[in-house]
């Protein structure tokens, strides 16, 4: 079974809100969330006639927001934008088969206690950054374990799923990559994400014995880490990258998700980063240094 909700070659969207991620969007963001295909999404991208002609705004607002709406200067433009395809009409009724199927399967365990077995492939820190009336603030909550694949009871899961660990979980089991567990949780959907919560129960199979995050380095962590503008490729898949659940709250009822990537070491610019390079550096040396032992051996 795979996750055909983060499937990422089923369409493409030239929205403006995508570029960060250049243009990438999964399928349930366009099938689920927004149901944009193939009639498109409808949006209205708001405008300013006197910044258009390269005035200056009289409050002294540099970009047009919420608090323009009432000027008289202040215009919006309809705007329609359709996601492509990027499957054949053939692969795409194969796509629709298998993300009809998983949606059932989904149905039968979420929102239900699930056995899961897998090996850990990273643990980070979990933050949420709540923002509300111009201010930011970013809170520690937790440990994230992610796995790329396992089983949801008998069910071999082939694909990514997290599990939330509370900070009191993480001090007492230590986990980190390579270790393989056996646990209870509550399979709960998020954004198209499977995650397991109400972890509980946790029977470690295996330790890898490799590095663990402790409580006092993941507060660092949030004091010296960044938010970066882009969702980088490169640092979507360093160990170091984190996603950062944004939380808009100045409606309450109206409170909006979204995510923004952060770097656990601090550094804006994957261009700038020496960190997974000296890592490479270190394997690279590390394998080295076992093929010339294992050569050595051979020889007597």
């Amino acid at each position: 079974m795979r996750n055909q909700y983060k499937r990422l070659d089923v369409f493409r969207c030239r929205h403006e809100s995508h570029q960060g991620f250049g243009n990438v969007i999964s399928a349930y963001h366009v099938l689920k969330e927004k149901a944009c295909y193939p009639d498109g999404c409808i949006y209205f991208k708001w405008k300013c006639h006197r910044l258009e002609r390269g005035l200056p705004c009289p409050r002294s607002f540099l970009h047009v927001g919420r608090k323009c709406t009432s000027c008289p200067q202040y215009h919006d433009e309809k705007v329609i934008k359709y996601p492509q395809l990027l499957l054949s009409p053939h692969e795409y009724q194969i796509f629709l088969k298998e993300f009809q199927e998983f949606e059932l399967w989904l149905q039968s365990k979420k929102d239900r206690g699930v056995d899961f077995t897998g090996t850990i492939k990273a643990v980070k820190p979990r933050m949420i950054m709540n923002c509300s009336h111009g201010r930011t603030h970013l809170a520690l909550q937790g440990f994230i374990l992610v796995f790329k694949e396992g089983f949801v009871d008998l069910t071999p899961f082939e694909d990514t799923i997290y599990a939330i660990l509370s900070p009191l979980q993480q001090s007492r089991l230590k986990l980190a990559e390579g270790d393989r567990l056996d646990l209870k949780a509550t399979l709960h959907l998020d954004r198209g994400r499977l995650i397991l919560n109400h972890v509980r129960e946790v029977e470690i199979e295996s330790k890898a014995g490799a590095k663990f995050w402790t409580l006092a380095e993941a507060r660092q962590a949030l004091l010296t880490g960044k938010i970066l503008d882009d969702q980088y490729e490169k640092c979507l898949s360093c160990p170091h990258g984190s996603l950062v659940d944004i939380r808009e709250t100045e409606i309450v009822s109206e409170g909006q998700k979204r995510r923004k990537l952060f770097c656990l070491k601090g550094i804006l610019k994957p261009e700038y980063c020496i960190v997974r390079s000296s890592e490479e550096i270190y394997r690279f040396d590390h394998c080295q240094d076992e093929e010339h032992q294992e050569i050595k051996n051979r020889l007597g």
